[in-house]
């Protein structure tokens, strides 16, 4: 059996805000219940702040609903790790002696980057990268530039 081909679909918010024609939406996906969904309890204080920043920046695009509570909790993890190992590589630097006094890649580059892919895939899931909101549009812009062009 294949995988799916090409690249994965579009959450319909998104699709709308990217001026998908009518016809092509489902008008019978199911909906999430609304509603934010809850910080995790095992969040320290640092995540709890990832996490109300980005719920708060979601609900103003409207892309956020309950149900992503488990993404989100994914992706302020991926962010809290990259961060943690950014500090070390920060201190200890890209490179570390080993034992024999070689120098070798610090393995804090590893995870670094792997919680960077890890972020990304979130965020470009959430719309939060600048490539997946370039094609966006609200109402508010769409009345705004027709206002500039009639006034």
């Amino acid at each position: 059996m294949m995988g799916r081909r090409g690249p994965p679909p579009k959450p319909t918010n998104l699709r709308v805000l990217h001026g998908e024609r009518p016809y092509r939406i489902n008008e019978d996906e199911p909906q999430p219940s609304p509603g934010l969904p809850e910080v995790p309890a095992e969040l320290d204080e640092a995540g709890r702040a990832i996490w109300e920043h980005v719920v708060a920046e979601l609900d103003a695009m409207g892309l956020i609903h309950r149900t992503d509570a488990h993404q989100l909790h994914a992706y302020v993890e991926a962010v809290r790790l990259h961060a943690q190992a950014s500090a070390m590589v920060q201190k200890a630097g890209p490179l570390i002696k080993d034992r024999d006094g070689a120098l070798r890649t610090n393995p804090a580059v590893r995870i670094q980057r792997e919680a960077a892919r890890t972020m990304l895939a979130f965020a470009r899931e959430f719309g939060l990268t600048p490539a997946a909101r370039v094609q966006l549009t609200t109402e508010r812009v769409a009345e705004d530039h027709a206002a500039r062009l009639l006034g």
